[in-house]
């Protein structure tokens, strides 16, 4: 009993030293990226990472996040993971607009073989005159949290749900990993749809900004959940027939594949698609991919979204990789991968309106035309010069923090599908 007593409090001093070593690393890790000191930030990284990222990429990203967030201030608290034979830390960093939760991979050797942003949490929240906050209860116990915008005219009013785009996006449209002249999208639609006399309601994804409470881990999360989020809105805004005489959903990007899932279970006026996926997602995924990657790890890529796609999590991963496919991302990439837009459309018995840009590098415009040739009656605007984030293509001045406008054809054509 004696020897079993101490070699079970050896095994918890390890395990205790071991932790507190990787807390140590990733505490001077945020250090040296909030001096800006790119070298001093690589320090620990695996052999992977020190070849792939250079102090340029660091930089980039990082200055992303500060022109979004503000300027980087303190490491907040520290929480040890480990989701299959990965360590993991969960680092909560304070900003001056918000505390951003980065997960921290780790090797065997205490090295960082990767980093990405898990959360964001806004400090405080500017309304406009026109704005007020509104919140609703998803079926596993959480708060959505949102902002409705009104017209000035006598109410009832259309309504439009905004259905963000993929990754740690919120309510605005912002992406502490976008460049700041692509931010406040959603905002600036519902500030444009408002003056053309439609309410709007955007919201912070589950794990998002202040949308809180979940039972659901972030790693148990699926699309699924997702479309029961937008479904609570829909529900939510068709009971409230005193504001509201008719509900359209518009989704964006990823959005708008949960929109579409949205149209088979529920029935509302009129459903818009921002450069929403016409193909299934790891087919979207990869091309987005092809261009970044050399061929070895496009392969690569390949190989773990076929694994992703028949519902087996990945045998190997690369460090370069494992942001995008890291273990907490494979229950929903399942998910994600198992619906084609395509089987879904003909659940849209709604009036149903395509929107693409032709300088969309991320959802590129033959996406829209895949959709479109799925739908028959469906209606396809392309927009010239529109970008993913919705904006026209425009040269951005060195330096330049303002966010651009929307693409000057994009709410004149949505106002009136949604009106007629």
């Amino acid at each position: 009993m004696k020897k079993w007593y101490l070699l079970s409090l050896l095994c918890i001093l390890l395990c205790t030293a071991s932790a507190q070593q990787n807390d140590q690393i990733a505490t001077h890790f945020f250090e040296q990226l909030g001096k800006g000191n790119w070298d001093g930030a690589k320090e620990n990284m695996d052999a992977t990472m020190t070849a792939k990222v250079t102090p340029d990429m660091l930089k980039g990203i990082w200055q992303q996040i500060e022109q979004s967030h503000g300027k980087w201030e303190t490491v907040i608290s520290l929480k040890t993971a480990k989701e299959g034979a990965y360590d993991m830390i969960l680092a909560d960093n304070r900003f001056g607009k918000a505390i951003i939760t980065f997960r921290v991979v780790f090797d065997t050797n205490h090295r960082i073989a990767g980093f990405f942003i898990a959360g964001t949490k806004l400090l405080t929240t500017a309304l406009l005159p026109y704005e007020e906050t509104d919140t609703v209860i998803t079926p596993d116990g959480g708060i959505l949290y949102g902002i409705l915008t009104k017209p000035v005219e006598k109410q009832p009013w259309p309504v439009a749900l905004i259905i963000a785009g993929s990754g740690p996006t919120d309510h605005n449209g912002n992406n502490p990993l976008s460049a700041a002249a692509n931010g406040n999208s959603y905002q600036q639609l519902a500030a444009a749809l408002a003056a053309n006399g439609i309410a709007s309601l955007r919201y912070d994804k589950r794990g998002i900004g202040q949308s809180t409470g979940f039972k659901k881990s972030s790693s148990a999360t699926s699309l699924d959940d997702f479309t029961d989020d937008a479904i609570a809105w829909i529900d939510h805004l068709q009971k409230n027939t005193q504001q509201f005489k008719s509900v359209a959903v518009i989704g964006h990007s990823e959005g708008a594949l949960i929109g579409l899932m949205c149209a088979g279970r529920r029935s509302f006026n009129s459903l818009i698609s921002l450069s929403g996926p016409g193909e299934c997602m790891d087919k979207v995924l990869l091309t987005q991919l092809r261009p970044m990657l050399a061929d070895s790890l496009y392969d690569r890529a390949t190989v773990i979204l076929n694994e992703l796609r028949q519902g087996n999590n990945p045998q190997q991963v690369p460090a370069v990789l494992s942001t995008l496919f890291n273990p907490s991302l494979y229950t929903f990439w399942k998910s994600t991968f198992h619906y084609d837009p395509c089987t879904l459309l003909p659940a849209v018995k709604m009036p149903f309106l395509i929107i693409g840009g032709t300088s969309d590098t991320q959802v590129p415009p033959v996406q829209a035309d895949i959709l479109h040739h799925c739908k028959p009656g469906s209606q396809l605007l392309m927009i010239k010069g529109m970008t993913h984030a919705l904006k026209d293509t425009a040269p951005v001045p060195a330096g330049n923090k303002t966010p651009l406008p929307l693409s000057s054809q994009l709410v004149p054509s949505l106002a009136a599908f949604i009106k007629h």
